[in-house]
């Protein structure tokens, strides 16, 4: 009982020790690398704490090694380029003038729920109204909305997708005031079948957003 005890305070010091030598405010900020020493760091304080009749050496070496290993590699990206971008990759455009980069999208497998929620995240409902939108190497999206995008005007009740991925979402019509003919209809229009819609974003006003699958 003792030794679990001994052990476990021992093994939170020094992985409180550990996160702060890696240098990371918060989980939000941890590149790839870092995230991987912490899985095998919080993994190694697991089995350390369930093993009391295992020698504490065995285990404090292995968390100093892949800790040290992280500092060298944080170190290492800053002086090279090309290092940094196998180890961290680099920022991908999600997001150009409006429109979305459904390459992009496919590769860094997001969803349209991702992309609108990020959005509403800086207070944006409008595509038209992001510039540029960025893909971190954290994970996190950067919007840079137009300098002039808070004269769009706007209706009353902010756009909410009606289509996505080729399904209709019903309980998102009445929000709007319309109906599945409405969206026929704006099919109809444009000409483009139900199943190759990617996203279709109505507002209050009844103006339409429409992103087709490539």
């Amino acid at each position: 009982m003792y030794s679990i005890i001994f052990r476990t305070i021992i093994m939170f010091f020094l992985v409180m020790i550990a996160v702060r030598l890696m240098g990371k405010k918060n989980l939000g900020e941890f590149q790839p690398s870092d995230l991987v020493a912490t899985i095998l760091i919080s993994n190694l304080t697991s089995i350390v704490i369930e093993s009391p009749d295992m020698p504490l050496a065995y285990y404090l070496i292995p968390i100093l090694l892949i800790t040290c290993f992280e500092v060298f590699m944080s170190v290492a990206v800053r002086k090279s380029t090309w290092l940094s971008k196998l180890a961290q990759g680099k920022a991908m455009v999600l997001i150009k003038d409006g429109v979305i980069n459904q390459k992009v999208m496919n590769e860094l497998r997001f969803a349209v729920d991702d992309i609108l929620e990020a959005m509403r995240g800086k207070d944006i409902f409008y595509l038209e109204e992001v510039s540029v939108a960025l893909v971190e190497t954290t994970g996190t999206v950067s919007i840079y909305p137009f300098p002039n995008s808070r004269n769009i005007k706007k209706a009353d009740v902010p756009p909410f997708p009606v289509v996505c991925d080729g399904e209709i979402m019903e309980e998102n019509l009445a929000l709007e005031g319309i109906d599945v003919s409405f969206i026929h209809n704006i099919l109809k229009k444009e000409n483009v079948s139900l199943q190759r819609v990617l996203l279709l974003l109505v507002d209050g006003n009844q103006k339409y957003n429409l992103t087709v699958k490539e």
